[in-house]
């Protein structure tokens, strides 16, 4: 196999060849060098040895993403009609979502536009997201904040511990942040995380919903799920953690969280 570059999908054969990558970029170790891995349908960032990656055609990684997000979407497209009709006589909540993946981020604010939302979106790396959280909140003054990305546990690390996720301790500051901005849970709804995000310190710092309460991977468009069905549920009536397993692709043991007041104003 030619040498691996940036920009190249991969596939791990260690793992069955079971999910695609983009590497983002390589790390060294000892003389030894990793590429470091971005999913493309799935919210990880993971590192792996260039022997253990196969080279996968494009096409098929864009066939795949299609195919992933049209099932997502044809699932939910009785729910959509129905969210649409509600619209078109009611003020829907306003979401505000940063994302440090500008590609999932495209198709997110494309999943709430065809429910008839109109987001407000902004791009930020996982690490500078907290100091922008304020900023954002008092230009846009949303009802729902999504702080999402890429995440993951390291490899037998205690998952208890902040030191064992990529990613988890930018989350859990952004939402600290979120909450010194408007600490009432019932008038900011918050989500944060990615793909097994440490969820009890991201719902201690104070989130509505979070993931991964069993550290597994979460689908690009799970947090635009949550925030579209906050969005258009009246504003008399709470969304309930159940409802959001039943609708995201990852699950209960995706995304959890807390019992939350819909945004649709009647």
């Amino acid at each position: 196999m030619s040498r691996l570059r940036v920009g190249d999908i991969v596939a791990r054969k260690s793992h069955g060849n079971d999910l695609l990558f983009k590497i983002i970029g390589f790390s060294h170790d000892r003389g030894e060098r990793s590429c470091v891995l971005r999913g493309i349908t799935q919210r990880l960032i993971a590192d792996s040895r260039e022997e253990d990656l196969i080279k996968v055609d494009p096409l098929v990684a864009q066939i795949n993403k299609a195919r992933t997000l049209g099932n997502i979407r044809s699932h939910e497209t009785r729910q959509l009609r129905n969210f649409i009709r509600e619209r078109l006589r009611n003020r829907p909540g306003k979401i505000l979502h940063i994302d440090s993946d500008e590609d999932y981020l495209k198709d997110c604010l494309k999943f709430y536009k065809k429910a008839g939302l109109n987001p407000v979106g902004f791009f930020a790396e996982a690490d500078q997201q907290p100091r922008h959280i304020k900023r954002l909140l008092v230009k846009n003054r949303p009802d729902i904040l999504i702080v999402t990305g890429h995440d993951g546990i390291k490899k037998n690390a205690d998952k208890y511990k902040l030191e064992s996720y990529r990613f988890s301790k930018f989350y859990i500051e952004s939402v600290k942040q979120a909450r010194e901005f408007e600490e009432d849970k019932e008038k900011l709804c918050v989500f944060a995380g990615a793909c097994q995000s440490f969820f009890e310190e991201i719902m201690k710092a104070g989130a509505n919903f979070a993931s991964s309460p069993g550290r597994v991977l979460i689908n690009s468009l799970d947090p635009s799920i949550v925030g579209k069905k906050v969005a258009l549920t009246s504003n008399n009536v709470y969304v309930t953690p159940e409802q959001i397993s039943m609708l995201t692709v990852s699950g209960a043991a995706g995304i959890g969280g807390i019992n939350t007041r819909g945004k649709l104003e009647l």
